[in-house]
């Protein structure tokens, strides 16, 4: 990867914390760190293929499908990647819809 290129691997945790918007505030930070802090203009992330809550969730995020990879045996999974120029894009969108006007 090149320098301007950061790679996720998030882990939500068990269970009984999924589907309770804990992934979806864990990713909106780390994307903010990734493209603020550290000036990347990419971000990668390759959720298993079997894992499509997780796919949703980055497809709401605004995450691209690149390609299909599998990494070994154990490891089916579709790599997804997000710009910051799409990011900041829709988030200066998203803020100037909940400004009063």
């Amino acid at each position: 990867m090149d320098p301007g290129c950061r790679a996720l691997d998030p882990w939500i945790g068990e269970l009984e914390y999924l589907g309770r918007g804990f992934g979806r505030k864990m990713m909106e930070w780390m994307i903010d760190r990734c493209f603020n802090l550290h000036q990347a203009h990419t971000i990668l992330i390759d959720p298993l293929a079997s894992n499509t809550r997780a796919h949703r969730l980055y497809d709401s995020l605004g995450f691209m499908p690149q390609e299909h990879r599998r990494f070994d045996d154990t490891s089916d999974c579709f790599v997804m990647s997000l710009q910051r120029a799409d990011w900041l894009s829709e988030t200066l969108a998203t803020a100037s819809l909940k400004m009063p006007g």
